[in-house]
């Protein structure tokens, strides 16, 4: 007897509903057209056909999810319902929250905490004090692990199967002249990462971008990263070095144990010592 097909993640592909899964891969197309997209839009953007993301769309609008007006398609608040469920009490940007807002207070900097998902960090948590960059980052943005300090730090915790799969799996895009975009000089730059406890990225994502960003790490486990993004007008890689870095520490700190503390009942972390 032949073997079933598998995905990625080891999940047979006839257990996978693939209605379902065309219709999130419409819903998420909304973070990438235009603001009020048309069918066409979506269906360019997902690469399905137009009749297939018509039927999903009106199915979104029959369960409140969206609604048109002359053709275009909006989101309707409904859609926030989804992610409640990850921001629980007991839930990372819940708990990062106020530190988060501790340290763009005393750096008067923008401050988030991201996840690696795929290729890409995601920012689960933020504080946005400034607006440096020529579009809006918030809660959900995701941005090219490769291309940012939070990325690097991301990357060198990962294991040595780990980061040559996103090796195969991610773009390296040359975004400024200081992208890291290659393999050799970006794991130079993830193993420098690790090993040194945090990641500084000059202009790597943006001209006159710069950022820092230390792992969170809760029983030897890196679970996120907490980074501080100014500009080379406001202030130098040597200052973020000398006097944000050691704040990062000590706040990732802070909310690892935090973080434990208030998971360890629910079998998210043994509870001996």
């Amino acid at each position: 007897m032949a073997m079933d097909d598998q995905s990625d993640n080891g999940h047979r592909d006839r257990d996978i509903i693939q209605s379902l899964e065309r219709g999130i891969t419409v819903l998420r197309a909304f973070a990438e057209v235009r603001t009020r997209p048309t069918i066409a839009d979506l269906a360019s953007a997902v690469g399905l056909s137009r009749p297939v993301v018509r039927r999903i769309m009106l199915t979104f609008e029959r369960l409140g999810y969206a609604h048109q007006y002359r053709g275009e398609w909006v989101l309707t608040p409904r859609v926030l319902e989804m992610g409640q469920g990850y921001f629980s009490g007991e839930s990372l940007p819940e708990i990062a929250q106020p530190h988060l807002q501790m340290v763009a207070d005393r750096t008067e900097e923008s401050t988030s905490v991201s996840v690696l998902d795929g290729a890409d960090v995601v920012h689960v948590a933020r504080v946005e004090v400034k607006r440096i960059m020529p579009y809006a980052v918030r809660v959900g943005s995701r941005l090219p692990a490769h291309a940012t300090a939070m990325g690097h730090v991301l990357l060198g915790a990962l294991s040595a199967d780990g980061l040559e799969h996103y090796f195969e799996v991610a773009e390296l895009v040359d975004f400024t002249p200081a992208t890291m975009s290659g393999k050799a000089a970006l794991q130079d730059c993830v193993a420098e990462a690790r090993e040194q406890g945090y990641s500084l990225s000059v202009e790597e994502l943006e001209p006159g971008m710069l950022a820092v960003a230390v792992p969170i790490t809760v029983r030897g486990r890196v679970i996120a990263t907490l980074s501080s993004t100014s500009t080379t007008a406001r202030t130098s890689a040597e200052a973020l070095l000398r006097d944000v870095v050691p704040l990062l520490k000590a706040t990732a700190g802070e909310i690892a144990q935090d973080y434990y503390l208030s998971n360890r009942e629910n079998g998210v972390f043994p509870r001996s010592e």
